[in-house]
């Protein structure tokens, strides 16, 4: 069953909330639903979006579980990303597919989306700070850029061998473009 993932976020508090005996008010609840629209990012975020900007030989897209909404208002309102919001070509999530990463569907959803074909899958990098992001567009044949902020190392073993292994790894986002280009 599909479920939108801001419903599931509003669960998940709500859940929270009551595991630990404490409650909200529902503009409370609101408030903090309404945070999504201007989270802030890593401080390596802007000046790798600027980087990025700068290299046209990559497309840049924003591929998420979140819904259009959710992920489109926080791209266009956030005060640190919404500066960046231009160097995307598109938002894609997941929401027309509906299942949630890494279900090898939303992967093909988003090579569709950006004009490729299943046997396209390898000509996409996925780029992200989730393990279950990187198995799942391994999966499909993707190549994906594992952003290990804590330096801890891949430790992920869903899936044994190469095929489950990243095949690029930064500490920060500000390594990505070259390792990309360089890959």
């Amino acid at each position: 069953q599909y479920i939108p993932f801001s419903t599931i976020t509003q669960r998940s508090l709500h859940h929270v909330l009551c595991e630990n005996n404490l409650s909200l008010s529902e503009d409370a609840v609101s408030s903090l639903m309404s945070a999504y629209d201007s989270l802030s990012t890593f401080p390596d975020v802007a000046p790798a979006l600027e980087s990025l900007a700068k290299t046209s030989s990559l497309t840049p897209v924003v591929f998420s579980n979140g819904t259009q909404q959710m992920v489109g208002n926080s791209v266009h309102n956030s005060p640190d990303l919404s500066p960046h919001s231009t160097v995307f070509h598109d938002i894609i999530t997941i929401e027309q597919v509906k299942r949630f990463k890494p279900h090898p569907d939303v992967y093909h959803h988003l090579a569709r989306k950006v004009g490729k074909s299943k046997d396209q899958m390898g000509e996409m990098w996925l780029v992200s700070g989730n393990p279950f992001d990187i198995v799942g567009a391994k999966a499909v044949g993707m190549k994906a850029c594992w952003v290990d902020r804590a330096g801890s190392g891949w430790t992920d073993a869903l899936i044994e061998g190469e095929a489950g292994v990243p095949d690029l790894v930064v500490k920060g986002l500000g390594e990505v473009v070259e390792g990309v280009k360089q890959a």
